[in-house]
């Protein structure tokens, strides 16, 4: 049986990802670790990767890559007890990376991963509440009311994210962002992607709804993090831990274009939570409705349409940390 498996995405880092995946797999092995090395090359793979070693019984899953391969492989473990996470950072954010304080040097990330710690961090949970609700009631059309689901369990969907989920102004963003641009790499390419948003950007109406009350109007963004960060950098829940089980939420109010651009700049120091048009909040639960069907991200990918709900589960992954 394998002690791990880690997984690549070959392309991450310009290309430096394989390399650092190779120069890991080389080095667990040296240290009487015995594991595969799996590379992706689609969409989905990462995921599929993880669950079939998990499913093998490889308790030890490493995604080498960006935030968003890091999704993908946390979403193929995230429901099976007793595995740990390791992390190589080789994408443009590396923002759950930096949470934990896994070093961007690969020599140190793969020290992590062989003489590191396993600590608990929270993980977050995002889906369609209707789509959970219809899913409810065919379960209680075809089981007895002992199997029904339960307040505690999680939906069936591959919802599961370590960073923050957005809506609104920064989910467009992302989307923008994901699709990079010749010009700008890493947080550059986020900023980019930020004052190109703003030309056709049209703000909401919302309905938010957690443990500090409840929002109703017009929305710039709401980020709901896990960890500080995100796009490689911008600090919008600056606040934020990863293990104290509640998301930090960031609820911007639109602005002019201009104030936007100068709270964009803020964003790396977490000044923009003085501004009077932005308020924070703590929760473990976020319900999210919208005057028309909206897309939320989270990790940097697509995640589900509103109406949503955004739950926290308190110490529900295990990663490798120094």
């Amino acid at each position: 049986m394998n002690n791990f498996t880690l997984i690549a995405n070959p392309i991450s880092g310009k290309g430096q990802a394989k390399n650092v995946a190779e120069q890991a797999h080389a080095a667990l092995t040296k240290s009487g670790q015995h594991g595969q090395l799996l590379l992706t090359s689609a969409s989905g793979d990462a995921k599929r990767f993880a669950e079939e070693a998990v499913s093998d019984g490889t308790r030890f899953i490493i995604a080498c890559g960006g935030d968003g391969t890091l999704h993908e492989v946390v979403n193929g473990i995230a429901t099976v007890p007793d595995v740990t996470l390791g992390v190589l950072p080789c994408g443009r954010g590396n923002d759950f990376a930096a949470a934990i304080g896994v070093p961007l040097k690969p020599e140190a990330a793969i020290a992590t991963l062989i003489s590191g710690t396993p600590i608990h961090v929270d993980l977050g949970c995002c889906y369609n509440s209707l789509q959970q609700s219809a899913a409810s009631h065919q379960q209680e059309d075809v089981t007895s009311p002992e199997n029904l689901l339960t307040d505690n369990q999680q939906p069936t969907t591959d919802n599961y994210f370590i960073t923050i989920a957005t809506c609104g102004y920064d989910t467009e963003v992302s989307r923008r962002a994901a699709k990079g641009t010749p010009l700008f790499a890493g947080t550059a390419s986020y900023a980019y992607a930020a004052v190109e948003t703003l030309f056709y950007y049209e703000p909401p109406s919302v309905r938010l709804e957690g443990d500090f009350g409840t929002y109703e109007g017009p929305l710039l963004l709401a980020a709901t993090g896990i960890t500080s960060r995100y796009g490689g950098g911008f600090k919008i829940v600056p606040d934020a831990r990863i293990d104290d089980g509640l998301f930090d939420v960031c609820i911007v109010r639109p602005v002019s274009s201009v104030t936007v651009l100068r709270l964009l700049v803020t964003l790396f120091w977490g000044g923009h939570v003085k501004h009077p048009a932005v308020s924070m909040h703590q929760t473990q639960t976020l319900k999210i409705e919208t005057d028309t069907s909206m897309l939320l991200y989270a990790d940097g990918e697509p995640m589900c349409e509103t109406p949503a709900t955004i739950e926290i589960i308190k110490n529900g992954l295990v990663v490798m940390a120094p």
